[in-house]
């Protein structure tokens, strides 16, 4: 009885409230809203069981079914699959309920399994679904979802039956990803002629670009699996025709020169002889010349110097390049073979041979353009050989004796670092300094004058640390700029200048709104320390006032004159392909592929301030956040604005507060900022809560497998797999709990913190200590530049929040 009364409590409190739906409102009095803004109804909903028991006798609906749908759908948004699935089945067996909620709910149960992998639970749902309600909408999607869950279950011809009566139901939408899948369970059977024709189909359909390469590329793989090299060849071909990306180029066309090899040696020598000479910087060059010289191909020496030189091969590369010397006259020897051979020398430690390599350049080849970089690599070699001085000495007389080259900058630059990092700052600023007058408009000297400021102002020399940030004030634009006026405004602190600091930072703020020293300079000027949470956290707001003055500045910014209502898809927008291809697919629970063909769109509308906005509403009402913040980007970017001077119904679009109601249990469980996890969560994903980077970290919040199996038992996670970070409460929970550990390490303090998070505690507590508590000190101690900007981002991000999501 409690549990079924928590149901009624929560479910009435939805009554009234703003959830999620596909379908957009038809009126500007009706604002698109953002899911979750109902901060008591959230709480409530967190509180249904997962347990709900059958009833022993026939139920009265007592609860409005449509606000049980509503809970299980954002149950569903949550990731709460097992406390859906149970809300899903209670709507199901009301049998007085509505034949459309019951459907609904019915699809929903089906649609959450797919999801979720659980196949065989999907089958149990969308079969009484496609039963009982032959007639519904969404007949076509079920019989598409079904089909997944076959694939799944491995009933490969009762895939295809779903698959073919998908088609037949809703011809010409996303015909191309069915086919494909038609042509994975035709493979499965062992029925090659009909998996290859389905696959022909999937590529003569449409979709975007980068999904139809790959595509393309597996179907090549079949072909090749199957014999059919011919037909795996010209799918590759067709791969090469689109492609730009030279790396992926090299792949294919390596891959292409391979199957050509099975049916024709010959055309397939020319072709791998081609992949030699188009890609020599590639690995599949050196893979090609392996392969040409073991079926006796002759290769000229110098193009096999250089394949085995990028490939890492020294000794081979040496080799070569030493033979091709030989038998070439010397007024035809590149200068580039021993630039070559000078850094090949060097990699196999023969330093003497290495610095006799460069010096053939710089004597034999002074009006060669590689001739600065043979004295820029002459000072390398002594650095790694660690004879600093000698290293210094060198790169000195290159700004002395060779100022008119392009790399004499980078050289005394060099001299200047090497002084830096080796404890002689005197010497270190004046070459710096040197520098800043011999090329005021470079790089080079503007990183100097940062290095020389920064340690100026920890030798406490204010006035030195103020002229070069000064300087830097006036040469640097952007965030460098920013950063120049912001450490004026520290320098003009230590000073007690509070006129000139507060002047200073506001010139910070101005230079770069949306950057880390703006977010730092704002705090600072405020008298806030990092990080502060605002008084009292607001989440809920007047859409409908915020939307009417969201469209009058696009219309004052943009010179709009369209009459009505702009957030409205316009009708070239609605029906654009990618955009209906990419609902279908995301109704449909496969979300890699609606993303590539919304993010195809988006792309395609990045200049187009009204098409963006109009994305990022509604992208943001089906749930694909991470497409909808890149529109969200796009209008304010366009408008060259910071985030703050946008309207705040666009700005917290970019910078959005779903999952709303985890987010609350989670923060206050573990007494963690939400603005913080948010602002966290938007760094490491996007809110793409399915995101998968390069160390395989996982979710919202980009928890790495060894710490989040760490997590996990600490959590007592019952069957932990990696998979469950997917699910965002999995996601928060993971990454809460992480978060709080690192800041009960620092007692609270953040930034150390968040660098904690980011390179591990070992790293985070050896900067603190050097520090010295001062944040800013934090900063400038972190030695790795990716955890510097994390820290830098996060920040930033967070003051966003806290100004838009702080009452």
């Amino acid at each position: 009885m409690r549990r079924q009364f928590l149901i009624l409590i929560a479910c009435a409190a939805l009554v009234g409230c703003t959830l999620n739906t596909p379908d957009a409102p038809n009126a500007p009095a009706d604002p698109p809203d953002v899911i979750a803004e109902s901060v008591s109804a959230d709480v409530m909903i967190a509180q249904i069981p997962t347990d709900i028991p059958a009833p022993t006798a026939e139920p009265t609906p007592t609860i409005d079914p449509a606000v049980i749908l509503q809970v299980a759908d954002r149950h569903l948004l949550n990731g709460y699959y097992e406390a859906a699935v149970q809300t899903y089945q209670t709507l199901l067996r009301e049998t007085n309920a509505p034949a459309e909620q019951r459907a609904a709910a019915a699809f929903g149960l089906g649609q959450a399994a797919v999801r979720e992998g659980l196949f065989a639970q999907a089958f149990e749902a969308l079969t009484p679904f496609l039963d009982e309600f032959p007639n519904d909408a969404r007949r076509a999607q079920a019989h598409f979802l079904r089909g997944d869950a076959h694939l799944g279950l491995a009933e490969w011809d009762k895939a295809l039956v779903d698959f073919r009566a998908y088609l037949e139901l809703r011809p010409g939408l996303i015909d191309s990803y069915a086919h494909e899948r038609m042509g994975d369970a035709y493979f499965a059977l062992g029925q090659s002629n009909e998996a290859l024709a389905s696959y022909s189909a999937a590529i003569s359909a449409t979709r975007v670009l980068v999904p139809q390469v790959a595509l393309r590329e597996r179907v090549a793989q079949v072909f090749v699996n199957a014999g059919l090299a011919e037909q795996a060849v010209a799918q590759y071909d067709a791969i090469l025709e689109a492609a730009q990306n030279y790396t992926y180029r090299a792949l294919i066309a390596y891959r292409a020169a391979e199957a050509v090899l099975r049916y024709d040696e010959q055309n397939g020598l020319v072709r791998l002889n081609r992949v030699f000479l188009d890609f020599i910087d590639r690995p599949e060059a050196y893979d090609a010349m392996q392969t040409l010289i073991e079926r006796g191909v002759s290769l000229p020496a110098y193009q096999r110097g250089r394949a085995a030189y990028f490939y890492g091969d020294y000794p081979t590369a040496l080799d070569a390049f030493n033979e091709f010397a030989l038998n070439t006259p010397a007024a035809d020897i590149p200068a580039e073979m021993y630039l070559f051979m000078g850094r090949a020398y060097r990699e196999i430690g023969n330093q003497p041979a290495a610095l006799t390599a460069f010096q053939t350049i710089v004597q034999q080849y002074p009006t060669d353009p590689l001739f600065g970089e043979a004295l820029l690599e002459q000072g390398r070699t002594r650095f790694l050989a660690d004879d600093i001085p000698a290293a210094i000495d060198h790169y000195l007389s290159i700004g002395e004796n060779y100022s008119y080259l392009e790399q004499a900058a980078e050289a005394i630059w060099r001299a200047g670092y090497l002084y830096s990092t080796n404890d002689q700052p005197e010497q270190a600023r004046v070459v710096f300094e040197q520098l800043a007058e011999a090329f005021p408009n470079s790089a080079q000297a503007r990183s100097g004058l940062f290095i020389a400021a920064a340690a100026a102002y920890n030798a406490n020399q204010l006035g030195v640390a103020e002229t070069f940030y000064a300087r830097l004030a006036t040469i640097s634009t952007g965030e460098e700029q920013a950063s120049a006026y912001f450490w004026l405004g520290r320098v003009a602190q230590q000073r007690n200048n509070q006129p000139v600091a507060q002047q200073a930072y506001a010139q910070a703020i101005s230079a770069a709104p949306d950057s880390y020293f703006a977010a730092r300079a704002t705090d600072i000027n405020s008298g806030v320390p990092p990080f502060t949470p605002p008084a009292a956290y607001q989440f809920q707001f007047d859409d409908t006032a915020e939307l009417i003055a969201a469209e009058n500045w696009l219309r004052a910014t943009y010179g709009i004159e369209q009459e009505g209502a702009l957030w409205q898809l316009a009708p070239e927008l609605a029906n654009d392909p990618r955009l209906l291809r990419g609902a279908e697919l995301w109704a449909l629970a496969a979300y890699d592929e609606a993303n590539s063909e919304f993010g195809g769109l988006v792309s395609e509308m990045e200049t187009n301030a009204l098409a963006s906005y109009q994305l990022a509403i509604y992208l943001r009402g089906i749930g694909a956040y991470y497409q909808s913040i890149f529109a969200a980007s796009y209008v304010i970017r366009l408008a060259n604005v910071g985030t703050l001077d946008a309207p705040p119904y666009i700005a917290r679009m970019r910078y959005p507060a779903y999952y709303l109601d985890v987010m609350q249990d989670m923060s206050a469980r573990r007494n963690v900022d939400p603005l913080l996890m948010y602002a966290l969560i938007r760094h490491e994903s996007l809110f793409n809560t399915y995101a998968t980077a390069a160390a395989d970290e996982k979710g919202l919040t980009q928890v790495v497998p060894p710490t989040a199996q760490y997590i996990a038992e600490q959590l007592q996670w019952a069957n932990y797999q990696h998979s469950d970070l997917f699910r965002p409460h999995a996601g928060i929970e993971f990454g809460g709990f992480y978060l709080q550990e690192q800041l009960r390490l620092f007692d609270g303090n953040v930034i150390p913190s968040l660098a904690a998070y980011n390179a591990g505690p070992g790293r985070a507590i050896d900067w603190n200590r050097l520090s010295g508590g001062d944040p800013d000190q934090f900063m400038s101690a972190i030695t790795i530049d990716s955890t510097r900007l994390y820290v830098e981002r996060i920040y930033s991000h967070y003051n966003i929040y806290r100004v838009l999501y702080g009452a």
